[in-house]
């Protein structure tokens, strides 16, 4: 029954790619007088970012072939990598590299480490800035001579089940060396006031958990002391290609009128050292009242240090 319904899916959305009425174009020549579709699903993303600093890091997803035959039309798939405005082939997966999915459809896994990407490339690895990206897209080749990609796909395809983009993003991050770091009970002071001359968060010993590799949260935070105190809330903080940024619109508890006021990331954020962290003693900047609620925003920091 399931494959039916995904034969019926496929012959809607490329009806809906031919249409009614057809630009003259390249794209809907190849397509006139086609009744059925082939897709890529992406049945699982299971790595997509690259550690700038382990050409071993990977980019790894799982897909499944569909088409009017239940994947018996799969010739290839070709495997091409994107780095500025350079784009080459990668890799071919011939059918054979596919085996059968829970429904009986045809599904690999492709796999591609840093080292690998850039060797396609012909780039160093001093190339790779931290912060960039690598673009991965899926060519599916039939037997019957019929190509799909991302500049043929339709809305439809590349959303809800099919899950079908052809086209993958994959960001170049700074990992840290462990997901312990930056984790435990530290002592909070402030070093420079937020609005109002005033500290936004307050002194005092705080848990610090990791959410990611690069996230962590300080849980139960007061802020405004002077006020009363407010909250209390969690003040996440991230680490961003040598930087640790604090994201924007981070709740305090407490506004001017209607608007809540927030913090956000700094003009100039924190420095760290993305081979050699320390976490024993680190600042972290931030903008107090990031979007004027209350007045005009101010440059802020705290320090923390492990305890």
């Amino acid at each position: 029954m399931k494959k039916i319904i995904n034969k019926l899916a496929l012959i809607i959305l490329t009806i809906s790619m031919v249409g009614c009425s057809e630009p003259e174009n390249v794209i809907y020549d190849v397509f006139d007088g086609v009744t059925h579709g082939a897709a890529l699903r992406t049945t699982e993303r299971i790595s997509t970012t690259y550690d700038v600093a382990d050409l071993n890091s990977t980019f790894s997803i799982e897909v499944e072939a569909q088409d009017e035959k239940d994947g018996a039309l799969l010739s290839d798939v070709k495997v091409y990598v994107k780095s500025g405005g350079n784009e080459v082939l990668y890799n071919t997966i011939p059918a054979a590299d596919f085996a059968a999915g829970p429904d009986g459809l045809p599904r690999t896994t492709i796999t591609v480490t840093l080292q690998q990407a850039i060797d396609a490339l012909g780039i160093p690895a001093s190339a790779v800035d931290c912060g960039g990206l690598m673009t991965f897209r899926l060519e599916l080749n039939l037997t019957d001579g019929r190509t799909f990609s991302d500049y043929n796909a339709s809305g439809s395809m590349s959303g809800s089940y099919f899950k079908s983009p052809f086209l993958y993003n994959v960001g170049v991050v700074a990992n840290l060396p462990s997901d312990t770091l930056y984790t435990g009970v530290y002592q909070i002071t402030t070093v420079a006031n937020g609005i109002y001359g005033v500290d936004d968060y307050a002194p005092g010993l705080y848990t610090i958990e990791a959410i990611s590799n690069t996230e962590r949260v300080i849980k139960a935070v007061t802020t405004f002391p002077a006020f009363g105190g407010f909250g209390p809330v969690d003040v996440q903080f991230n680490f961003v290609c040598g930087e640790i940024i604090v994201p924007s619109g981070q709740s305090v508890g407490a506004g001017c009128s209607a608007d809540p006021i927030q913090s956000g990331p700094a003009l100039v954020n924190t420095a760290y050292d993305i081979n050699s962290p320390n976490d024993s003693d680190f600042i972290i900047k931030f903008t107090s009242d990031e979007f004027s609620s209350c007045t005009t925003p101010v440059q802020a920091a705290i320090r923390l240090v492990k305890m």
